[in-house]
């Protein structure tokens, strides 16, 4: 399978240095890559980079930011991100779209569901599978950039800006994990070099190089839509999201799926078609029970009436437009599985 990972964090958190870590793994088939690599991501780069510079005036809106940045954005997934998932490679990209969510988003004022609706519709963006946030106080990042300049002279403009603003920046990035809690995992970037590139080495080839699959913990989730193309969602402790759970020792994923639908819907399907499925990461889990193994099922034809069952675990029910939360800034997890459909399908070996 093929998986996306960005790295993510505040600047001196120790990005590059782990980058240049992963890539001296024999083990991984990788692909790393930055925006700021591709041609039209240079000019870009180099454009907001000198409106920082004093004395520059800047881009006429954040909105002008965002939409050069997703230019860029588009180049990057055409030339690097796409080809690497279509040959099965593990595609690592530092800073992605998180960034903007955090930079021209929480610290800009643009709503990130817009910015999402945006990425999506208009030039089909993929989302990352798992995003690793470095965070540590700026005021050693600051010391690290210190260090940096003095050895290498390399400085951006970014550079000149208050330790203030790197607060924010830093406080921004630990509330996006609120709003994407499936997908990013936050490490403490004060540990050693060694310490943090275990942690993200064993993650990645615990989802892409899985060395006891069978002992993976399994799970299934059922989509259904109705004549009008509405998702039936069911609400539970984690948020709105497809029917589904965790799959029992001696079912099949079939079986499991029929049996959590009926449980939790009671709709009665004779017939599912598989859609896909793959290895996940939830960051949001404890550790040691982070792994699954997921498989996705849809539904064309079901009967019974809708029907709370399990009043202690399902809250509500009901079908809805893919966008009907799109007032609700934080990632809902049907959202999060629905991802991770499009990409399991989309990049799935021709074999499967």
């Amino acid at each position: 399978m093929s998986l996306l990972v960005t790295i993510e964090g505040i600047d001196g958190s120790g990005k590059s240095t782990l980058i240049k870590g992963l890539q001296k793994n024999s083990q991984l088939n990788l692909i790393i890559n930055n925006w700021r690599d591709t041609e039209l991501g240079q000019k870009i780069w180099h454009l907001i980079n000198e409106t920082r510079a004093e004395g520059k005036k800047s881009l006429p809106s954040t909105w002008t930011y965002i939409f050069l940045i997703f230019s860029a954005f588009d180049e990057l997934n055409r030339k690097v991100i796409e080809p690497g998932l279509q040959e099965n490679k593990v595609v690592i990209i530092d800073r992605y779209i998180d960034s903007t969510f955090v930079y021209q988003g929480l610290e800009g004022g643009i709503r990130i569901n817009a910015m999402r609706e945006i990425a999506k519709k208009t030039i089909d963006l993929p989302f990352p599978d798992i995003t690793f946030v470095l965070d540590i106080d700026p005021q050693q990042a600051q010391q690290r950039l210190k260090k940096r300049k003095l050895a290498t002279g390399e400085y951006t403009n970014w550079d000149n800006l208050k330790l203030e603003f790197h607060q924010r920046i830093r406080n921004h990035y630990l509330e996006l994990k609120k709003i994407f809690p499936e997908r990013i995992y936050v490490i403490k970037a004060d540990q050693t070099e060694e310490e943090i590139l275990t942690e993200v080495q064993d993650i990645i080839e615990q989802v892409y190089l899985p060395k006891k699959e069978v002992a993976l913990p399994q799970y299934v989730r059922v989509v259904i839509q109705n004549e009008q193309e509405e998702f039936l969602l069911v609400k539970d402790k984690w948020g709105w999201n497809f029917p589904g759970g965790k799959i029992e020792l001696g079912e099949t994923p079939e079986l499991a799926a029929k049996r959590e639908l009926f449980e939790e819907t009671n709709l009665v399907v004779e017939n599912l078609e598989k859609i896909t499925e793959g290895n996940t990461f939830y960051a949001n889990l404890p550790k040691g029970k982070q792994h699954w193994k997921g498989y996705y099922f849809q539904a064309n034809q079901y009967s019974g009436e809708l029907k709370i069952k399990e009043q202690e675990k399902i809250f509500a029910i009901k079908f809805v437009n893919y966008d009907y939360l799109e007032n609700d800034e934080k990632q809902q997890p049907y959202q999060f599985y629905w991802e991770r459909i499009k990409n399991l399908k989309k990049y799935a070996k021709k074999s499967i």
